[in-house]
């Protein structure tokens, strides 16, 4: 492993569980994930750092907790100021690969605690730069893939507000209906931050080929995701082969610049994972393992970080 890749992983559940398990950033009592000297071990220079709410919080606790995790990451920036920085702007991302920093650039996983649309500025005020409007559940705004309407009115004036904020639309969760809706709205390039292909792991939070393909022809990004289930092949345990099988397919399908990863650590048990797979800091074993299968410098350093870059560039504004 001599050369190393910078990483930019699109989804990591970080404040959720540093907040509902009451566990350290830096040395947790816990098995965990993701830590900060993970994140610099593994070369990872930007996290789409999530706020998302547990269905255990809904209805009732669902905007608390939404405002705690943004505070937990203001918490964050105030205690590690020259390990970690807030990413509002495309003038911070001329920060990336300059020195160990790591940028966190606020994603919302599921746009519950928006209470409604006039809301969503005081959460543009806080940092929050990207959404998924839904998460598995429907809420006020889409169905995610365990529902099957589409978007309500409410949720087509949040992407219209989105537009005009320049916040990133996240397609991953959204069912079927909602995403076709959803893409068709949207002004911005679209992401999906954590989603493999359906083709060969037929999960309904995979993604068809015509999705995929209408992402990558928007310029958009697919994140590869790290969870099991979604990386299934036949009945074996998932390794970096299956990592490999789902980018090398999409690859092939809609382009190497349309891949990238999207690991959603801590987002579920460490045993759902990927052998080998296990913390953020074995995130660098992708990039290698993809140079083995044949891979060029270039591509995986499109797939590691420089295809999420690129878009982050075009997306945000310099407000």
């Amino acid at each position: 492993m001599s050369k190393k890749f910078l990483i930019i992983d699109a989804h990591e559940d970080i404040a959720f569980h540093l907040n509902y398990f009451k566990r350290d950033f830096v040395n947790p009592e816990m098995p965990c994930m993701i830590t900060l000297p993970g994140l610099k071990e593994g070369h990872v220079r930007m996290v789409f750092n999530t706020v998302f709410i547990h269905p255990k919080h809904k209805p009732d606790r669902t905007v608390q907790s939404g405002l705690d995790q943004l505070s937990k990451y203001e918490e964050i920036y105030k205690t590690f100021p020259d390990e970690v920085y807030q990413i509002t702007k495309v003038e911070d991302l001329a920060k990336f690969g300059q020195d160990s920093k790591i940028g966190f650039l606020t994603l919302i996983e599921g746009a519950d605690p928006i209470e409604n649309v006039c809301s969503l500025d005081n959460f543009y005020e806080r940092g929050v730069r990207i959404i998924g409007p839904a998460w598995n559940n429907k809420n006020q705004y889409a169905s995610g893939n365990d529902s099957e309407d589409g978007l309500s009115e409410e949720g087509v004036k949040l992407i219209k507000r989105m537009n005009e904020l320049g916040i990133t639309l996240d397609l991953s969760h959204l069912n079927e209906k909602s995403f076709w809706e959803s893409i068709e709205l949207t002004n911005l390039i679209p992401i999906a931050t954590h989603s493999n292909a359906r083709a060969l792991t037929d999960h309904p939070r995979n993604l068809r080929d015509e999705q995929l393909k209408a992402i990558s022809e928007k310029g958009g990004v697919i994140g590869i995701v790290l969870y099991n289930y979604f990386l299934k092949i036949g009945d074996k345990n998932p390794t970096l082969e299956e990592v490999f099988a789902h980018a090398d397919y999409m690859v092939n399908l809609c382009g190497e610049d349309h891949v990238g990863i999207g690991s959603d650590m801590d987002g579920a048990r460490i045993e759902d994972f990927p052998e080998g797979l296990k913390t953020i800091a074995d995130l660098p074993k992708i990039a290698h393992y993809f140079l083995e299968k044949g891979y060029t410098e270039e591509r995986v350093t499109k797939i590691m970080s420089g295809n999420f870059l690129r878009v982050m560039k075009e997306n945000l504004s310099s407000k």
